[in-house]
């Protein structure tokens, strides 16, 4: 892996050659759309290519596993995509090897984009690096039968966080399931560093400073309150090593009774039996007073020789028209303003799906981006903080005990390492 960053490194300092073909062709990334939305993105790209007679789009659909890896095998290989959703940005962001938006896309373009989507996963150093394009917004699915069984009114979902817990812990108690579904693996949904945040603990750095301010009463408190939730098993034993769909499961199966998770598209795996227990609810919120937002982004990799009109094809792809169209095929919402003020997500609700949806598209403007900190070397540093809460979890040390030793390896690596 250092021969690959150095190879990296060596990239962001060089200029594609610009090749002299008449046709400019795109080669566009995809996440796990394939068959399902086939007829959506040609449509997009056939639109696209009868506007701009010079231009040919190449779609490629890769799977999400392996999306990360074959970025960096594109990148190192000098055949990197024009355009590209990856997931990982952190990974990336801090070797200056992708397209700076703030610099590419107009102030008319930004503005029709909403300011904590643009400001989000792909904000780095003061820029922002990605086009964002659909998001989803947490809410929150309960199962009725259960809270009934365990005592709680089947008609009054938690409100906070707290509530959340202490419900859960209720469920746990007296009916033997799980309260939440909720994993805390950092390549997922919620990793340790989501739960400070949400809890409004953030930044987690001094500004202008190379230190660390994990270690601090207010976050010791968040991760104590997590730690017993894990040991009294209000989350499931495995939330720490969970893998994708993991949680959707074990609320689908009925072995836990809530489940933070965005949006309605779920519902496709509901059976009658379940769809009729499970009911969608606004998220609880923390301190932050905000619920937690994902988004899928695309970037532009500098080596690309066709930045200006990848940059172009990205803004098609991610216009008002086109994100309303994708919303109306599954249950996404749009990052931009226009689109997300469509009477669309304020119908009646025709199926579960669109009520849960709604909920989600509700909470836009009291959404924040689950975006990492703007700091370099946070790959490392995120992989310290999974291992000391993990051992904490484990109940192999205090959480005293994790905070110190986070601070003290977070503080040294910050000696080589720019921080905000």
């Amino acid at each position: 892996m250092p021969l690959v960053l150095s190879l990296l490194l060596v990239l962001s300092s060089c200029s594609p050659e610009p090749r002299q073909d008449a046709t400019v062709t795109l080669e566009f990334w995809t996440i796990a759309l394939g068959d399902a939305f086939a007829d959506y993105i040609l449509g997009m790209i056939d639109e696209y290519e009868q506007a701009h007679p010079g231009v040919k789009v190449k779609w490629v659909d890769v799977s999400g596993g392996e999306v990360a890896e074959k970025f960096l095998a594109a990148l190192v290989g000098d055949a990197p995509p024009d355009l590209a959703n990856i997931y990982d940005l952190p990974r990336f962001l801090q070797y200056d090897i992708l397209v700076n938006m703030d610099e590419a896309v107009s102030p008319a373009e930004k503005a029709k984009r909403l300011e904590n989507f643009w400001r989000g996963v792909g904000y780095f150093q003061g820029s922002n690096y990605a086009i964002p394009w659909y998001v989803g917004v947490t809410m929150l699915w309960y199962n009725k039968d259960l809270f009934a069984q365990a005592g709680l009114d089947p008609e009054r979902p938690p409100a906070t966080i707290d509530e959340m817990l202490a419900m859960g812990r209720q469920i746990r108690e007296r009916t033997g399931k799980y309260g939440v579904s909720w994993r805390l693996h950092p390549s997922l949904i919620a990793p340790p560093w989501a739960l400070l945040r949400l809890d409004g603990f953030w930044p987690l750095f001094v500004p202008n400073a190379r230190r660390t301010r994990i270690n601090h009463p207010e976050a010791k408190a968040i991760f104590q309150q997590w730690i017993d939730a894990y040991q009294q098993e209000i989350v499931p034993p495995e939330a720490l090593a969970a893998s994708h769909r993991d949680e959707v499961n074990w609320f689908i199966e009925g072995r836990a009774a809530m489940l933070p998770f965005s949006g309605g598209w779920i519902t496709r795996y509901f059976d009658d039996s379940f769809a009729k227990k499970a009911v969608p609810a606004p998220m609880p919120r923390g301190r932050l007073g905000q619920v937690p937002a994902t988004s899928q982004v695309l970037v532009v990799p500098k080596a690309s020789p066709h930045v200006e009109q990848a940059v172009d094809f990205g803004l098609f792809v991610t216009n008002d028209a086109n994100q309303l169209e994708f919303c109306r095929r599954v249950a996404i919402l749009p990052s931009t303003i226009q689109a997300a003020a469509d009477p669309y997500f304020r119908r009646p609700p025709a199926t579960l799906a669109d009520a849960a949806n709604q909920l989600s598209a509700a909470d836009i403007p009291h959404s924040f981006v689950m975006a990492p900190p703007d700091v370099k070397g946070w790959s490392r540093m995120e992989d310290i903080l999974h291992e000391e809460f993990a051992k904490a979890l484990a109940g192999q040390q205090s959480a005293d005990a994790a905070l110190s030793r986070i601070e003290s390896k977070w503080n040294h690596l910050s000696r080589f390492v720019s921080v905000p």
